[in-house]
């Protein structure tokens, strides 16, 4: 699946930035990516997108930035062949005031869907912007075709103590964390090499995404054994033979669960998902389909909706991946927490009137 992904504000910038990092560190680029701003050192602070796709718009006010420009400029991108666009913003941020406008933008000058990443905000930033984010989600979700959710709380609070707090380094591992999620999720279906037997395109992935509201995507991850003869030589050779079939059925099962239920990138309630989307990644002589059609069943069981798409994806990795995407969510606890804090924000405050006199008449 192509895109042309458009990061705004700082935390959009980063999250681009990184995410066309991991696509050009791939045999197939599916990525084509532009960053937007105000704010000029953010943009100089990038270090993968070339420097003629930095837009900066300098600070003159909510109108700052000029959307006919930004259209200008990402039609002259090649953008031939691309699927849909992603919007990447922190919606905590002051960008996430701005995203819903340069959603209608989008929509109306290009024919492809417009995906929205979102990246929430972390609870130790206060209560003003966590009202901001909640805001923020309202105002996209009727106007964009899906908002993907990432919760940076979710994942800070797994570092130590002494990492927890907004820092560069908290930020490129939050952006990493978010980039290898969308990233494999995008290149299915780009084949590099081999074809895998149920192949997922752009079209399965756009099919459970458009017109459903929230989504999250749900990723793990488990390196293979090496024989002491790939250790040797530094890589994969398809003639040692593969792990024991039973380990590899088990394997893919419990990377499934531990995509759904730990690394998935906002805790939600997986019944509560109108359509799913698996993904299972690696060398094809690992891919054991006996825990494929587990977890297929699996899910297609425990989702509220009947719409699951699934296939696998061959690729030469020391490593065995599965992707879980979940989409048309009415049950996420952290978006439910965003918008109490809009209400809160946004609630008269009722002063009493003192009477002058004290005697209550």
């Amino acid at each position: 699946m192509r895109v042309l992904a458009i990061g705004l504000g700082g935390a959009g910038g980063r999250l681009v930035d990184a995410l066309y990092r991991t696509d050009r560190s791939g045999r197939v680029s599916c990525v084509e990516a532009a960053a937007i701003d105000t704010d000029a050192h953010s943009l100089r602070q990038l270090s993968s997108l070339p420097g003629e796709d930095r837009l900066y718009f300098p600070p003159l006010g909510a109108g700052a930035i000029d959307l006919e420009q930004v259209l200008y400029h990402l039609k002259r991108q090649d953008a031939s062949g691309v699927d849909a666009l992603l919007l990447c913003v922190g919606v905590g941020g002051e960008s996430g005031a701005l995203a819903p406008a340069l959603v209608d933008a989008l929509r109306e000058g290009f024919a492809e869907p417009v995906l929205v990443f979102a990246a929430l905000p972390q609870r130790s930033e206060g209560e003003r912007i966590a009202a901001r984010a909640g805001d923020a989600l309202d105002a996209l979700l009727p106007r964009a075709d899906a908002v993907l959710l990432f919760d940076n709380d979710n994942f800070a609070t797994r570092r130590p103590a002494g990492e927890r707090d907004p820092s560069p380094s908290l930020y490129a591992a939050l952006n990493a964390e978010a980039a290898r999620r969308i990233g494999l999720l995008l290149r299915a279906g780009e084949f590099g090499g081999q074809v895998g037997e149920v192949v997922v395109d752009a079209g399965e992935v756009l099919g459970t995404l458009s017109g459903q509201g929230f989504a999250v995507v749900g990723y793990a991850f488990e390196p293979l054994p090496e024989h002491w003869l790939e250790r040797l030589i530094g890589r994969r050779l398809p003639f040692v033979s593969r792990s024991d079939p039973f380990d590899g059925a088990t394997r893919i099962v419990e990377l499934a669960k531990k995509a759904v239920y730990e690394e998935v990138s906002v805790p939600c309630d997986l019944t509560g998902a109108r359509k799913a989307l698996l993904l299972v990644a690696g060398p094809s002589r690992e891919l054991s389909m006996k825990g494929f059609s587990t977890v297929q069943r699996w899910l297609d069981r425990t989702i509220g909706g009947f719409e699951l798409r699934s296939g696998d994806y061959p690729v030469d990795s020391r490593r065995i991946g599965v992707v879980v995407l979940l989409a048309g969510l009415v049950n996420v606890p952290r978006v439910t927490e965003l918008r109490e804090a809009a209400q809160r924000e946004h609630r008269p405050v009722v002063i009493d009137r003192v009477d002058p006199f004290g005697d209550g008449a």
